[in-house]
């Protein structure tokens, strides 16, 4: 299932899928936000979704949200993708589950090939190759939640800048 999430100021950051029969993450619903153009946001309301032409710029005396922009960067650097073998490789939230899937299959049955499609069209990956761009996938995914843990421990110590934001990201 699909959830849309947003930040401590109530502007949508990005979605997750989750297990329905488990619990609703913290500042998410299942609502998608409105089409949004130009610098547009989405801002939930509590009951809803309105568009505002821009993020609203925190006082000058505000302390930025760390965590809300820290968990918003990764979840940019986890679906941007990684490139294997010079094979492109989507990492967004449904490429994951397909290639998760495919995974699982390749480890039941060593002769399994998996028809692939790439932007110049469908490759034969053989059950090892299928393992191999999992893991690689997994190994990213795995990264990025690295990376941000490192990023909440410097909120925790007070050494974060926003220079930090940007480094480090696989």
């Amino acid at each position: 299932m699909k959830m849309y999430r947003w930040n401590e100021s109530g502007i949508f950051f990005g979605e997750i899928e989750v297990d329905p029969a488990g619990a609703m993450p913290l500042r998410s619903t299942p609502t998608a936000p409105p089409k949004l153009t130009g610098t547009q946001v989405a801002r939930w309301t509590g009951s809803g979704w309105e568009k505002l032409a821009s993020a609203p710029v925190p006082g000058p005396s505000a302390e930025p949200d760390w965590l809300s922009l820290i968990a918003a960067r990764r979840y940019q650097a986890e679906i941007g993708g990684i490139e294997l073998a010079g094979l492109p490789i989507a990492t967004d939230d449904r490429s994951k589950l397909l290639i998760n899937g495919a995974a699982a299959r390749a480890a039941r049955d060593s002769g399994y090939t998996l028809k692939w499609k790439t932007e110049e069209g469908f490759i034969d990956l053989p059950a090892d190759q299928v393992l191999a761009m999992a893991d690689a996938v997994a190994d990213h995914v795995q990264a990025c939640f690295d990376r941000e843990a490192e990023l909440q421990a410097a909120v925790a110590d007070g050494s974060i800048t926003a220079e930090m934001l940007e480094q480090g990201w696989p």
